[in-house]
């Protein structure tokens, strides 16, 4: 039976004598416009001088950079050591020139980059953005819609709540949310429509618009500007069906998200520290992530660590994408007593970077995915694990000793490739070994939490209301884009409270999403994601239309997600699947309570049910099954 993450300590900063330095002595100041520059003063000062702390004051700091693409405050290299804040909040404007790929990582790039650090504290403030100037996302209301014959020809017409700011420049329009008329976010209106996606990268012009006043848009879906920056990598989202197809699902009246920035510079990046704790810290907004995690990270905890509203205001988003993301990390790392609510993507989502390829000889292989060798992050000397296409181990390890462009090269003959492809895992890393107590996610306009790792216990926290699946665990790779998670097994979710979670999106006529999913997803599932981002590399993409074009299929092992203990949780008023497994074995769901309190909650067919695919081995009430 499942038994959750082992038990592990996050240590703090030992005892020391050393100096506390002020930022105030430095020019920290809310007369400064740009107090990034004095708060890195104060952080070099403590470096030179061997100081334990850091402190900020009380009051509102502007952290504006002068020129585009400078760097943020960068907290490196200190040992038992404590960043206090003194409840200041810091408001910060910055930007970055366009990026191609959505999953670019930049140096220097968060509002606050902690890096190398050990027993460190970072604590006791609150972020925020300038949203008088510079709003990343702004209310909008459709009032008018026209469905054309002509290609590229379909629009939009939204009333903005007040004059925007940039009006009459032209402005990114990267995605449009459809919200509650209530604004809560609590779940969408199935008649509005879904979410369009429309270019998610930082600095992605998104799709063609134009002002009609200072407080009216018109927005084009899926046609391409002719001005601003569209990416190679999101050309797919570009089409005259897109166009016609994406307004005539939109609905006059509905409130609506217009988002002008969504993957970008993020909150915090935490990367390769250890023992490191982020504690009693409010992000109210900021551009991209709330929390990236990268490198050789472990032994972490984020601790009343909060992604939320600021108090009184109700503004379209807090972080512009997922509250918590990992790049990748060594693992062990616990959210206690957290909020997080308005974020734009997932709540969290955990996973390695993996990759696939083809063997190219004896000792070599070629990367094929679109993002290429730089989405993994492999390095010379790094350890791989080889995974076949069904994503069962090939009982394989070898080390890198060469890379040339999207070709590596190990120091051991490799193993027969029995597919298409294989799938490379780095040995090096292991995003596993988590622990969630007493967290609060809900009223987000779509939003999951996704583990993609192993050894994980969730409990006495609640999710909802929210119009995404709360839970996901699973791994996954495409052809093109996507290719995260080394499995995971030996989870435990407990004691919790599901509320309202009322996802409109559903894959066939029956099944919406579900509150737990677990799932192993790989191809061949051919979908629009396969077209929306093309495979750049053309040998691959002429043997993956070949596949596709007879209809071929692979069998998942069951092996890579299982072990799922689901118990003694609260369910209200279920939409759709309590759980849905996806080539899942060994899930055991007992002593759950499911009620309903006669709210208006339009229940699916599948409500209250579970469904198996392709697992084997679980132990689920008989009379919930829908096989």
């Amino acid at each position: 039976m499942p038994t959750g993450c082992p038990d592990f300590e996050v240590e703090l900063p030992r005892a020391s004598s050393g100096a506390v330095v002020h930022a105030a002595d430095f020019g920290f100041s809310e007369t400064n416009d740009n107090n990034i520059i004095a708060v890195n003063a104060a952080l070099a000062e403590a470096k030179r001088i061997g100081a334990s702390r850091v402190e900020l004051a009380p009051g509102t700091y502007r952290c504006f950079e002068r020129v585009m693409g400078e760097r943020g405050i960068v907290i490196e290299g200190f040992e038992d050591f404590v960043f206090d804040g003194k409840g200041a909040t810091l408001v910060f404007r910055r930007d970055h020139a366009p990026l191609e790929s959505q999953d670019t990582l930049l140096e220097n790039g968060a509002n606050v980059t902690v890096r190398n650090c050990r027993r460190t504290i970072v604590e006791n403030f609150n972020m925020d953005w300038d949203w008088e100037r510079d709003p990343l996302v702004v209310w909008a209301r459709c009032v008018n819609k026209h469905v054309d014959k002509a290609d590229n020809s379909s629009y939009a017409d939204f009333d903005l709540e007040k004059p925007h700011p940039k009006y009459p420049e032209h402005v990114p329009v990267q995605l449009l949310t459809p919200f509650t008329s209530d604004k809560s976010g609590s779940k969408m209106d199935a008649k509005s429509g879904p979410r369009y996606y429309l270019g998610t990268s930082l600095g992605n012009i998104g799709a063609k618009s134009e002002w009609l006043s200072p407080t009216r848009l018109r927005i084009w879906p899926g046609v391409k500007p002719d001005y601003g920056y569209a990416p190679k990598e999101q050309a797919g989202l570009y089409s005259p069906r897109s166009n016609s197809d994406n307004v005539g699902r939109m609905r006059i009246g509905c409130v609506y998200t217009i988002s002008h920035a969504y993957y970008g510079l993020n909150g915090f990046v935490l990367e390769s520290n250890r023992h490191f704790t982020l504690r009693n810290v409010d992000v109210w907004a900021c551009k991209g992530f709330g929390v990236e995690t990268r490198g050789s990270q472990k032994y972490w905890q984020l601790v009343n660590f909060n992604i939320r509203q600021k108090p009184g205001e109700l503004r379209p988003a807090t972080s512009t994408a997922d509250a918590h993301h990992m790049v990748r990390s060594a693992g062990f790392c616990k959210m206690v007593g957290c909020e997080v609510s308005m974020n734009q993507d997932d709540y969290f989502n955990y996973h390695d970077r993996t990759q696939v390829a083809q063997t190219r000889g004896p000792r070599k292989v070629e990367v094929v995915n679109s993002r290429g060798l730089c989405y993994a992050g492999f390095k010379v000397g790094e350890a791989i694990r080889l995974k076949n296409e069904d994503f069962s181990s090939a009982g394989w390890i070898g080390k890198i000793v060469a890379i040339d462009g999207e070709f590596i090269t190990f120091d051991r003959d490799l193993p027969e490739q029995k597919g298409i492809l294989f799938v490379l895992v780095s040995d090096d890393f292991a995003t596993e070994n988590f622990v969630f107590k007493d967290c609060f996610f809900h009223d987000s306009p779509w939003s999951r939490g996704i583990v993609q790792g192993n050894n994980v216990t969730i409990e006495g926290c609640r999710f909802g209301p929210m119009s995404g699946p709360p839970l996901t665990f699973m791994s996954c790779y495409t052809y093109n884009v996507w290719c995260e998670g080394i499995g995971c097994s030996n989870i435990v979710v407990r004691n919790c409270r599901f509320d309202n979670c009322l996802c409109n999106n559903s894959w066939n006529s029956l099944a919406s999403a579900p509150l737990v999913k677990a799932s192993l997803q790989i191809p061949p599932v051919y979908s629009r994601m396969e077209d929306s981002v093309p495979i750049f590399n053309k040998a691959f993409a002429r043997e993956v239309a070949a596949n596709k074009a007879v209809g071929r299929r692979l069998t998942p092992t069951s092996n890579a997600v299982c072990d799922i203990l689901i118990e003694n949780n609260e369910i209200l008023n279920p939409r759709g699947l309590l759980l849905l497994g996806e080539n899942a074995s060994r899930v055991t769901f007992r002593n759950n309570k499911v009620r309903s309190d006669g709210g208006e909650w339009n229940p699916l067919p599948c409500a209250g049910r579970i469904r198996l695919t392709g697992g084997c081995d679980n132990d689920v009430p008989e009379e919930l099954v829908d096989k």
